[in-house]
């Protein structure tokens, strides 16, 4: 479950406010913060930049028009800070979490 906070939507990045927190559903209800994810529109980062952004030394990457979020064009990189990541902290999917309720009950 993506949370994603509107106002940080734009052409600017910063480390300390993610556009995004990644929560997985618990086993007995309610949800457990696994991960964040950096977002910012294409066309606004394109026009102020030469390079598509990055953070920790890590490329974002462009998730095209007509996705499944119905939004314009955006890069994203996902950092899985409070659930490991047997494919690396910064991959797209983590294999080890569930959109299912079958996180960690605490």
């Amino acid at each position: 479950m993506h949370y994603v906070k509107g106002d940080l939507l734009d052409a600017n990045l910063d480390v300390t406010q993610p556009e995004a927190l990644v929560y997985e559903p618990k086993k007995n209800g309610g949800y457990k913060l696994v991960g964040v994810e950096y977002v910012v529109f294409q066309a606004a980062w394109d026009a102020e930049n030469d390079a598509p952004p990055a953070l920790f030394g890590k490329t974002f990457t462009l998730i095209p028009a007509g996705n499944r979020y119905s939004l314009p064009a955006f890069y994203e990189l996902h950092a899985w800070i409070w659930r490991p990541n047997p494919s690396g902290i910064f991959k797209d999917w983590n294999p080890s979490v569930t959109c299912r309720g079958q996180g960690d009950p605490a």
